[in-house]
């Protein structure tokens, strides 16, 4: 047997051995309906249950992470046929859904993201403004490779001043040129936080720290009475009932009374060296600070005087009182 000869044997051997390969492939290889892909194409593969020495044949781009799209069969079939996987469709099936698996980048991050470019983009804004970020659909619904960092850049916002619709374009991950861009809708506003009692109040109780929680309204909702500070409230004693939960007025509250109506106080009368000290009946309530009249039991006179303490009354001027109607 000449060598030529022989040659020629072993080549048709060669190609007898790669179409047995291939049709055993092809007997083989199942169509699947539904694929889930991680990487940034879809191939032969990820589409068939056997795709044999043609798995790796790349067939499209896939979705971006997070998200799915369709694939004909007939594109499938057609890509197939070229790499040798005679495969025949007797399914039925006209379209292969591929989704792509991803990480979510957290709302709170790309809320972050979009807030800052808001608030770059509009120089009426004080750099304190709190930003409230609602999205269209609930979520951002964001993602990324699941090798792929966390993270987002809005590469473009269009925001309606009065409204506060915005409609995004964001880059995730943040530092990726090639990653795909993601376009979010939603409403943007400035928020105030502001304090609001953890269990209902009654009158002549005090607000401690621990009954104060904080709730988060629109800048709109808060008119300039309401209560936006702690020291607002920390300290001080309800004017009526008041529940929990809800946003509180500074006319509320008030100091906590000192001194009740009716009640016996100590008066005190300082001018130079001189001080005198007397006992009268409060004809009004008061808080420290505030001003009441108190009737003069040696004289039967009203004095105005100024709480100082729990039934302490300090007098400033002495009205039609003698000062030794006051002594004690």
């Amino acid at each position: 047997m000449t060598l030529t000869l022989r040659h020629a044997i072993r080549t048709q051997i060669a190609a007898l051995t790669v179409a047995i390969a291939l049709t055993g492939a092809a007997e083989a290889a199942v169509l699947r309906s539904d694929v889930t892909v991680s990487g940034n194409t879809i191939t032969l593969g990820d589409l068939f249950d056997d795709a044999g020495a043609a798995a790796r044949v790349v067939v499209s781009d896939a979705p971006a992470p997070g998200l799915s799209n369709e694939i004909s069969v007939s594109r499938i079939s057609l890509v197939a046929r070229r790499n040798g996987l005679s495969w025949h469709n007797t399914t039925g099936l006209t379209h292969v859904t591929v989704a792509r698996s991803g990480i979510a980048v957290p709302d709170a991050a790309v809320s972050t993201a979009i807030s800052a470019a808001i608030m770059a983009s509009t120089p009426s804004l004080a750099p304190s403004t709190l930003m409230q970020v609602d999205f269209a659909n609930g979520a951002a619904g964001v993602q990324v490779g699941t090798d792929a960092p966390a993270t987002v850049k809005v590469e473009q916002i269009a925001v309606n001043p009065r409204t506060g619709d915005f409609d995004a374009l964001l880059r995730a991950p943040a530092n990726d040129p090639s990653a795909p861009l993601r376009r979010v809708s939603g409403r943007a506003y400035p928020v105030i936080d502001v304090p609001v009692l953890t269990q209902d109040v009654a009158p002549g109780d005090v607000v401690r720290k621990q009954d104060i929680d904080w709730v988060r309204l629109p800048a709109m909702r808060v008119s300039q009475n309401i209560i936006t500070a702690e020291n607002q409230l920390v300290g001080m004693s309800p004017r009526h009932a008041l529940r929990m939960g809800e946003p509180l007025r500074n006319t509320d509250v008030q100091a906590p009374l000192v001194v009740a109506k009716g009640a016996q106080v100590d008066m005190t009368y300082v001018s130079g060296s001189l001080t005198l000290t007397a006992r009268g009946r409060a004809l009004q309530s008061g808080a420290v600070g505030d001003t009441v009249d108190i009737i003069n039991p040696r004289s039967n006179r009203t004095i105005q005087g100024t709480v100082l303490g729990p039934n302490m009354v300090r007098v400033d001027i002495l009205g039609g009182s003698r000062p030794a109607e006051l002594k004690s």
